[in-house]
Formats: structure tokens, sequence, C-alpha cells
């Protein structure tokens, strides 16, 4: 009976997704990481090491010129005390979501509002929180994992091996923000 209830909440959020993404209105434009005087950072908090390392990354990232704001997903009912600290961003978790799991958060919903330059989606599972956040944003620039079931979200989707560690996806990530040229368009990149 879990499988079919699954498929019906499956075919509901894709179909609330689709009709969202035909109505999305943004300013698409390929922004470079030097150019970037806002991003927004969405991950998934799957342990306090993942949680550590999209912290300093937020730290790295964050200039006089350029504000930083990251949003992570903890995937059962409670925030873990690891994400409390000060500085740490914002984290939401399954209470924040309805029944078809779409955020219902509306701090969540001013992160999808927020036109940052950039938008990295850190996230290394196929959940429908993610893709639905990403999707919906209105950052002039969004990079990704890359996955068939995305391609409507991302403006960068960057091919990395299913056994890819996190630090070695950033790595990826800002390596491409880094080099790509602002004249340069939408590139799907293989690696």
């Amino acid at each position: 009976m879990g499988g079919f209830i699954d498929k019906i909440k499956w075919s509901v959020a894709n179909y609330v997704l689709k009709k969202k993404l035909r109505q999305l209105s943004r300013d698409k434009k390929l922004v470079n990481l030097h150019q970037a005087v806002s991003i927004g950072i969405l991950y998934n908090v799957t342990s306090q090491t993942t949680f550590q390392v999209v912290k300093n990354l937020v730290k790295e990232l964050t200039t006089r010129q350029r504000q930083v704001m990251a949003v992570g997903f903890v995937n059962r009912k409670s925030i873990p005390n690891y994400c409390i600290a000060a500085n740490s961003g914002y984290h939401f978790n399954l209470k924040d979501l309805n029944w078809y799991g779409a955020p219902t958060n509306d701090y969540i919903n001013e992160f999808i509002n927020k036109e940052f330059d950039i938008l990295i989606d850190l996230s290394l599972d196929d959940m429908f929180v993610f893709k639905y956040i990403s999707g919906l944003s209105k950052s002039k620039f969004k990079v990704g994992r890359h996955n068939d079931g995305y391609l409507n979200c991302f403006d960068l989707m960057i091919k990395m091996d299913r056994t890819a560690t996190l630090e070695a996806f950033i790595e990826q990530v800002i390596h491409y923000l880094i080099v790509f040229k602002p004249a340069e368009s939408q590139i799907a990149v293989n690696r």
C-alpha cells in the first residue's frame, strides 16, 4: 500500500512543480564566482561532517563584497544540536514539508524568491525538496549535480560519479564558477 501512496505523492509533487516552473520568471544570466555579490547554498545535512564542510565553504566564499546564505535540510523531524551554532545558516526538517514533500516554511519561500547571483545546490541525493527549491529559485545562475530529472532546474549541471564525495563536488563547482566567462552561454559540463 505504501508504494501506491508514494506514487501518488510523487505524481502530485511533480505535477505541482511542473506547473510552477512554467510560471517561473527569472533574470537568467551566467555569473562567475568573481562577479557574484550574493550566493545561496542548498545542501542536505547528512552528518556533522557535512555540516562542517558547508560551514567552511560559506566562510571561504564570504567576503566584504559577497553575501553567502546557506540552507540545510535535515531529513528527520528534529534539527541536530550541532546545526544550532552561530553563523551556521538556516536549517529546516521534515516538519517544514507538506504531505508531498514541498517546503511550507516562510524562510524557505524567501530563499526561493531571493535573486541570488548564484545558487549552488550541493545535494547529492535525489530528493524532491531539493528539486523543488532549486527549480523554483529565482537565482540568476543555478548550479547543481547532473541528474536527468533536474534538467529544467539548473543552468549548469556537473556530472560526478555516484561515489564522489561532497568535497570533490564542491571542488568541481568552485573550479567551473571561477573559469567561466560571462559571455559564455548555458553549458552542461560532463566530468
